[in-house]
């Protein structure tokens, strides 16, 4: 394969040289607009061409994030955006909107576009569904391992994109609600408030207490250890995150990484990149497969630091690692910069591995494991790394011709082209002649990032010039280069083409009332209140809930229901058995469709049976159903959605509202059970405790959220309160809508009754505890 990228974040403009100089081959950055990353310094439109410019200049490609969700009132600025983005040159957009996809691909049809990870990618069908939509390459999902990502991206021939160090989502990216739907800021807009940073306690069904820690904080992920397999995989891109990370981070990540990707490995790299950020150390991620409580950060989700000794009760410190005057320190959550060091009664500047030294009194650390924070010697070197904006320097070779009578000349070969550069007419020699070597010399200086680094004479012979016509030519040449590089990047956008968002399509209506339940006694319930159209999940785990065999046997006893199986949003290993599993449904007559997010499965059930979108879709435009043509009949609007928004909407009688129900907060590989109580680890299995009883995570303000799980060790983050707007059926009515549907996940059977004769009468059904969800207030 070609050679392999090595992807860098750019927050702040200091960063993205940090990361040109340390190396990177490409960086991401965000503009003010539409960046997953709203609270990181980002780059104006001005700032912008001058970074890809700079970048350019290096041959360093941009990609810029465009990887929020798009409102219909966004959407003709978002599409501006990209023409300016596209005018000066930006080499691909890392996306996430489907509906900006879709628009983009009729827009600038020439445009690169990258799957964000934001779309969740984790399953070679849904890379496939993705790549014939005309995406170029997919930023996988973090939770794959190594054996997944060779699968997709050499089976099955995909370019693709994985991280490889920094901050890890507990939940799939892209499927997490939490921040939005308990503080209005939207993970999937660039704000998320980062709840899982949070402490939790988790409780059992009797209501006690049996773990207490940042239960869902994960440590940072790295690779630096394991390039070599890294590499086996045949991905393209090795992404760094940290948009929202300092220059320094940035400076000491692109230069580990580089010089592992060119065999010269170290065991400083990992030191280092701990040193500058880490909670409680670095966990390999899902590379190697399954973990629990090892890949997380249960004690402290900040940096951590790196361990350098300890604190006796004495005061006095025993060190394992150096130590210096304007170091960070810390024991526990006490902290301080290091001001004064004294070895017995002399203050000194700086300690060894085995010294005994005392800090200065005044601020007197308690007992306990020291920790290096920050270390002043290093944030300094890694300062220097790109405190010259050209100090990294790319090598030319040029040819010469000088001899007296005739102008000299330079010329250079670059991107198949020859580029020249001259000088006035050369003077006969009347002393001492312009020796090669001093020609040479001259040759070399630069203030750019080229350098003349050999200089090959074709025709030479003893003359003169002044060396500020050497000079001269010599910047006149590196300047064309520089400009060519630059400019042969920028395009002309093209004319706009005026597209027909609202595809029609011949696939089967959508249900009126669709009621989704979890267990048989739901389901039961909602038959005995006259629902005609009712989807179940039979994968979660625990005797209550619906499996497949239950839910045949129900369809074959129930005829005049329609039933449909929702599947999963994220299927791996599984991944066949399910579409066997549905396949044979669906032959028996026993399902009417599918309910899913799951693109894999929406390529695959193509022609086999209707498929309706989940609301894990992020449908969040008018646009956003076009990309998919007939694969779907509709679906789910997104639940991040106010009711203006909502209003605003086209093609209505292709997407369904949900109307009451608690939404799944979190989807993801890990588990907090199997961490803190079945005492999962990456060398040892579960022993499914949530088998035998059910979980919920309480936070700080005392609301709990039921931890569910399934058959494919995933978990659910539910939220603690339905969502419940059955009184604005008509509202809704009003706007065009005529699709609705309902939620059913711990409610009881005769709870269900009750919710399910309301949903089916159209009438208000106050529960005791619930909210409005985003229908009032929406997201930013």
């Amino acid at each position: 394969m070609d050679k392999i990228e090595l992807l860098a974040p750019s927050g702040s403009s200091e960063a993205m040289v940090a990361a040109v100089q340390n190396g990177a081959d490409a960086v991401y950055l965000g503009g003010t607009r539409f960046s997953a990353r709203a609270y990181a310094s980002n780059f104006d439109d001005e700032e912008l061409e001058k970074a890809v410019d700079y970048c350019h200049g290096y041959g360093v490609k941009v990609y810029i994030t465009i990887n929020t969700l798009i409102k219909d009132s966004e959407m003709d600025e978002a599409l501006s955006y990209a023409d300016f983005l596209y005018r000066i040159g930006v080499d691909a957009l890392i996306v996430q909107d489907l509906g900006l996809v879709s628009n983009l691909r009729s827009a600038l049809p020439e445009f690169e576009l990258h799957a964000s990870t934001q779309l969740s990618v984790h399953n070679g069908e849904g890379a496939l569904w993705f790549i014939e939509k005309g995406i170029k390459r997919i930023v996988l999902a973090r939770e794959l391992s190594l054996e997944e990502i060779r699968h997709i991206s050499i089976d099955l021939g995909v370019e693709t994109e994985i991280f490889i160090h920094g901050a890890l989502c507990i939940s799939y990216s892209g499927q997490c609600l939490m921040s939005s739907i308990l503080g209005g800021r939207s993970g999937n807009r660039g704000r998320c408030a980062q709840p899982c940073r949070l402490p939790y306690d988790l409780m059992d069904s009797d209501g006690k207490k049996v773990a207490s820690a940042y239960l869902m904080s994960p440590k940072d992920i790295t690779a630096i250890d394991m390039i070599k397999d890294i590499k086996s995989t045949g991905t393209s891109s090795l992404k760094i995150e940290g948009r929202m990370k300092k220059p320094e981070y940035v400076a000491e990540t692109v230069r580990a990484f580089r010089e592992e990707l060119d065999g010269k490995s170290d065991p400083k790299h990992r030191e280092q990149l701990l040193q500058v950020f880490n909670r409680e150390g670095f966990s390999d991620g899902w590379f190697k497969g399954k973990h629990g409580k090892d890949m997380m950060a249960f004690h402290n989700p900040k940096n951590a630091g790196l361990e350098i000794g300890t604190v006796l009760p004495d005061g006095t410190i025993k060190l394992s690692k150096p130590l210096s005057k304007g170091d960070g320190v810390r024991v526990g959550d006490e902290g301080q910069t290091v001001s004064r060091m004294y070895s017995g009664r002399e203050t000194i500047e700086s300690a060894s591995k085995g010294d005994t030294i005392k800090l200065d009194s005044t601020r007197r650390l308690p007992s306990g494991t020291l920790y290096k924070t920050l270390d002043k010697g290093l944030m300094e070197e890694l300062s220097k790394s790109y405190e010259n904006r050209y100090g990294r320097k790319l090598p030319i070779s040029a040819r010469l011709v000088f001899a007296p009578g005739r102008e000299a000349e330079i010329t250079a070969e670059f991107d198949g082209r020859v580029f020249k550069a001259s000088s006035r007419i050369v003077e006969k020699a009347m002393k001492a002649p312009l020796s090669l070597d001093r020609i040479t010399e001259a040759m070399k200086k630069t203030e750019g990032p080229y350098f003349i680094s050999d200089l090959t004479p074709d025709v030479f012979e003893d003359g003169f010039l002044p060396v500020s016509e050497l000079n001269a030519m010599r910047r006149d040449l590196l300047e064309q280069l520089l400009a060519y590089r630059i400019s042969s990047a920028k395009r002309i956008v093209p004319e706009r083409k005026v597209s027909d968002s609202n595809v029609k399509v011949s696939a089967p209506v959508l249900p009126s009332k669709l009621v989704v339940a979890a267990t048989l006694e739901q389901i039961k319930a909602a038959v005995e209140a006259g629902a005609l159209d009712i989807a179940a999940y039979p994968w979660y785990r625990g005797k209550q809930y619906v499996d497949l065999k239950s839910l045949e046997t129900l369809a074959i006893e129930n005829p005049d229901v329609r039933f449909y199986l929702r599947a999963s949003s994220i299927l791996k290993g599984e991944f066949d058995m399910v579409l066997a599993s549905i396949r044979r449904l669906v032959e028996g007559g026993h399902i009417r469709g599918v309910l899913t997010s799951n693109m894999g499965l929406i390529r695959a059930l193509k022609g086999i049976c209707p498929v309706i979108g989940d609301y894990k879709l992020n449908l969040f435009n008018s646009s956003s159903l076009a990309i998919f043509g007939e694969d779907i009949s509709g679906g789910t609007v997104s639940e991040e959605l106010n009711r203006s928004e909502l209003k605003e909407l086209k093609g209505k009688e292709r997407l369904m509202c949900i109307l009451y129900g608690k939404q799944e907060l979190m989807h993801s590989e890990y588990c907090p059970v199997g961490a803190a109580v079945g005492g999962m680890t990456s060398e040892k299995a579960c022993n499914q405790a949530c088998m035998r009883e059910n979980y919920s995570l309480k936070d700080r303000m005392g609301e709990e959220f039921r931890v569910m799980t399934d058959w494919f060790c995933r978990s659910f983050i539910m939220n603690s309160k339905p969502k419940n707007i059955l009184d604005t059926a008509n509202d809704l009515k009003w706007m065009g809508f005529s699709s609705f549907r309902m939620d059913l996940t711990t409610e009881s059977h005769d709870e269900s009754f009750e919710l399910v004769s309301a949903f089916q009468g159209e009438r208000a059904f106050s529960t005791s505890d619930f909210n409005r969800g985003h229908y009032k207030r929406g997201v930013e």
